[in-house]
């Protein structure tokens, strides 16, 4: 008996984690592009089986090339990147081809603007012919139920911690545990005694330095030459 109320017990134990596993991984994405569907079909695929893989989720991303717009959608055209594990494009010099992303309201050109980074989640509906310069060109279509267009990333100056290296201080990790202002930094050390944070000297570069002061001569007690007289 035992034995069987510990089997049923595993099975429950494997069953919410199972649950909490896929929610975890549906959660890491950006509204726009989160789906509870696992059977995603990828770029490639619809590129070589097209319409045996018709009708499946898709959610492709890359950078955006063209905007167009009609009276009833917008047509985004873009180069495909593989995505992150939070769905951001990884923009470089390799990509599988273009693909076009059809979206059912006015997206406006300044906006989502060329070479911005876009994610599109919807529905893979075959392929269109169309032309890049005077290259025939056939586009996998994606209708798209939700679209994550990405702000553009900046980067910050690292900085150094003297036992853990460099480290970015507005990453998300660190964002949390280091405060303070001037010259010293503090970020929460559990080993550290008595209060548990241990001071950090960090420099960075003025972004607006200052010029140098020049010495003024005192006046006072300095004989002023005399002109003179004719």
């Amino acid at each position: 008996m035992r034995m069987f109320q510990s089997t049923v017990y595993l099975k429950w134990v494997a069953i919410a984690a199972s649950v909490f596993v896929l929610a975890g991984c549906a959660s890491r994405y950006p509204q726009p592009i989160r789906t509870d569907a696992t059977d995603l079909v990828s770029f490639t695929e619809a590129q070589r089986q097209g319409e045996a893989v018709q009708g499946r989720t898709a959610r492709w991303g890359g950078v955006i090339a063209n905007v167009q717009n009609t009276e009833q959608r917008s047509r985004i055209e873009v180069v495909n990147f593989r995505l992150n594990n939070f769905g951001r494009p990884q923009a470089g010099d390799d990509t599988a081809g273009r693909f076009v992303v059809y979206v059912n309201e006015f997206l406006d050109p300044e906006i989502y603007q060329r070479g911005r980074l876009v994610t599109a989640l919807g529905e893979f509906t075959g392929t269109e012919q169309g032309q890049i310069g005077d290259f025939n060109y056939y586009y996998p279509v994606v209708q798209a139920t939700g679209v994550e267009l990405w702000r553009p990333q900046q980067s910050s100056p690292a900085l150094m911690h003297p036992a853990y290296g460099y480290y970015d201080p507005h990453s998300l990790w660190y964002r949390n545990y280091i405060y303070g202002v001037g010259p010293y930094r503090y970020y929460h050390d559990p080993f550290y005694r008595p209060w548990g944070h241990r001071p950090v000297r960090v420099i960075q570069q003025n972004p607006h330095p200052q010029r140098p002061r020049v010495p003024q001569l005192e006046t006072q007690g300095v004989s002023q030459p005399r002109q003179q007289q004719h």
